[in-house]
C-alpha cells in the first residue's frame, strides 16, 4: 500500500451501498446491513474481513445516510422513539498524522444514541471479524501493550503472520465491554458500547478505530500500532453535527 492521501478522496453512496478507495484499497460498506462493516481484502487473503461493524437492535432501520468529505453517516432509528442511534465511518481520521504511519489503511467510527423514552438500555456495539489470532491490548497514557488478563482490554490485534496485522480499539476514555470469540482460522471482535442505561434527552457517543498494515511482534505491538493508537488516545472529542 502507498502513503494515504488526503481526505480528498471520499465516499460514494447509490442506494444505501457505500464504496471507497481512499489509499488504493477498495472497501465496500452496506448501510443496510451495518453489523456487515467495512468489507476490505487484507493482504494475503482472498476473502474480506468485516471492520467497524455497527450492530443495533433488531429493530433499528436505515432512515437516512449521506456523505459529507470523507465521511459517511447512517442514522437507525427503532419505532416509538425507543432508539436512535447514527454512526459516521471517518475514511481519514483527522487526528491520524499520515507521515508517520505509512503503508496501513485506517477507519474510525463515531456512534452515537438517544432515546425518547424516560430510560432503556440500548443495543449498540462495534464489531470486527477477519482472519487470524486476537491479542488483547491496553492503552494507558497513550501507551500500547498487551492487557494483562487480570484487567478489561481497550481493544486487540489479530496476528496474521507474515502478511499483516490487523488493529480494533475503543477509546480509553469511552465506556465499552469488549469481547473476543475465535476458532482455528477466524477472529471476531466485539466493543458493546453505552452498558449503562441511557435516559430521555442524553446523546451518548463513543468512537472505535481499525487498521491494518505490515506484520509486527505482536507482543510488542510498537510501530504503526503505537503511532495510530497514541494519537487516537489524544484526539478530541468530536462535536455534535
Amino acid at each position: 500500500m502507498s502513503d494515504l492521501p488526503s481526505a480528498a478522496a471520499a465516499w460514494s453512496l447509490v442506494r444505501l451501498r457505500a464504496s471507497c478507495g481512499l489509499g488504493e484499497v477498495a472497501s465496500s460498506l452496506d448501510l443496510e446491513r451495518p453489523a456487515a462493516g467495512i468489507a476490505v481484502v487484507l493482504p494475503g487473503s482472498t476473502e474480506p474481513a468485516g471492520l467497524l461493524g455497527v450492530e443495533v437492535d433488531a429493530d433499528c432501520g436505515c432512515s437516512d445516510a449521506w456523505c459529507r468529505g470523507a465521511d459517511i453517516t447512517a442514522v437507525y432509528e427503532a419505532h416509538a422513539g425507543r432508539m436512535r442511534a447514527m454512526a459516521t465511518w471517518r475514511a481519514s481520521p483527522p487526528w491520524l498524522d499520515v507521515p508517520k504511519v505509512p503503508r496501513i489503511w485506517c477507519r474510525e467510527v463515531v456512534v452515537s444514541a438517544q432515546t425518547a423514552l424516560p430510560c432503556t438500555a440500548p443495543h449498540v456495539a462495534v464489531v470486527a471479524d477477519a482472519a487470524g489470532r486476537g491479542v488483547p491490548l491496553e492503552l494507558t497514557r497513550g501507551r500500547l501493550a498487551v492487557a494483562p488478563e487480570d484487567r478489561p482490554p481497550h481493544g486487540f490485534i489479530v496476528e496474521r503472520p507474515g502478511v499483516a496485522a490487523v488493529l480494533f480499539l475503543a477509546h480509553p476514555d469511552d465506556p465499552r465491554d469488549l469481547a473476543c470469540r475465535a476458532d482455528a482460522r477466524r477472529t471476531r471482535l466485539s466493543a458493546r458500547l453505552f452498558p449503562a442505561q441511557l435516559e430521555k434527552g442524553v446523546l451518548l457517543r463513543s468512537r472505535v478505530v481499525a487498521a491494518f498494515g505490515p506484520p509486527i511482534d505482536v507482543q510488542d505491538p510498537a510501530g504503526w500500532p503505537a503511532a495510530v493508537a497514541a494519537a487516537f488516545a489524544a484526539s478530541p472529542p468530536p462535536l455534535t453535527t
